[in-house]
């Protein structure tokens, strides 16, 4: 059970009266749905109090997830077993703390979005003038307005076409990067129509619902598995090629065996340009749902594998673009750059 400290005071109050919590840190605080007199005795149900505002209803929501709840949760095992993984309760509680601080949930992820793409709009001096920001990359935020900026400098990177430039963002999560890409489109002639496209029908529908309500016309987004064998056909009504194909902390997600067949679908979909980006981890990391490790020498064998044009960047993890022969690039083997 999650309780925001401001929208629900009067329970927080008559909570704090009757328990001392079960542990606390900067931002939660735990306590025993049913107190016993036995500070060691099971628990049947947790109660989580939050102190956010609603001006930090946003992505760094997750950081102090994984930095403060995380933990907390952990220590109380011994008391009670919620059956979830640590991703499972990563993405729960952030889900929770969302909805906790609105009657109307649709409203309450609303608030999200907005709140979200303004703060990761001007931490990555997105639609300022050229020049990179001072980079902030302690939060989920800083670090992928540092992404996003450097995926967009990728696309805008693209020699120049006839019509705007199409984009994909596959496993797009919230959508938040096709809806930054929208917001710019309206003053970048370079982009043309948007999409994102993600496995969980919940996460597209809040990306469509705000895309709808913030007037974001150019971003659309659709459910899709990109292991599915007619990944075109998952498309639809989306088209089933695009100009440029991102695919931005997806691959860390699958399993081993799954890349070969990810990768040919990312490739099948990208008419020009496929950018790749990924953590690079020494073992992967169970709270976002990590489930294998890349390193220099495996991007790269993904760039020879597709016969495009590829190069290799190393900016807050591994970067690997590849260009289609016709796409106007010249050759490039490698490139290994900072």
């Amino acid at each position: 059970m999650m309780l925001s400290r401001h929208r629900h005071a009067l329970l927080v109050n008559g909570l704090e009266q009757r328990a001392d919590p079960l542990a606390a840190s900067a931002h939660f605080q735990l306590y025993a749905l049913t107190p016993s007199a036995t500070p060691t005795a099971p628990a049947d149900e947790l109660i989580i109090v939050h102190d956010f505002s609603a001006t930090q209803i946003d992505n760094n929501l997750g950081y102090y997830v994984v930095s403060e709840l995380l933990p907390l949760l952990t220590a109380q095992r011994q008391r009670i077993d919620t059956g979830y993984s640590e991703q499972d309760l990563f993405e729960r509680s952030v889900g929770d703390i969302v909805r906790s601080m609105a009657g109307n949930e649709r409203h309450a992820w609303r608030l999200f979005y907005a709140n979200t793409l303004n703060a990761t709009q001007a931490s990555a001096g997105l639609g300022q003038p050229p020049g990179r920001p001072k980079e902030t990359a302690n939060d989920f935020i800083g670090l992928f307005g540092a992404i996003y900026r450097y995926a967009l400098e990728r696309i805008e990177g693209l020699p120049a076409a006839a019509s705007p430039l199409t984009v994909l963002d596959v496993a797009t999560c919230f959508g938040f990067f096709p809806l930054l890409l929208a917001r710019l489109g309206v003053s970048d002639p370079i982009l043309g129509d948007i999409a994102g496209c993600d496995l969980n029908p919940a996460l597209m529908g809040f990306a469509d619902d705000y895309a709808r309500h913030a007037g974001l016309a150019q971003a659309r987004f659709g459910v899709a598995d990109i292991l599915a064998d007619d990944m075109e056909r998952e498309l639809a009504p989306l088209p089933a090629r695009f100009d440029v194909v991102t695919a931005l902390h997806l691959l860390e997600h699958l399993e081993p065996e799954q890349t070969n067949r990810a990768v040919a679908n990312l490739w099948r979909l990208t008419a020009r340009r496929l950018i790749i980006a990924v953590p690079i981890e020494d073992t992967p990391d169970p709270r976002y749902g990590h489930r294998q490790v890349f390193d220099r020498e495996r991007l790269l064998a993904i760039g020879r594998s597709l016969g495009g044009h590829f190069e290799y960047f190393e900016y807050h993890g591994g970067w690997l673009m590849i260009d289609r022969p016709h796409s106007g690039v010249r050759p490039a083997g490698f490139l290994l750059a900072a």
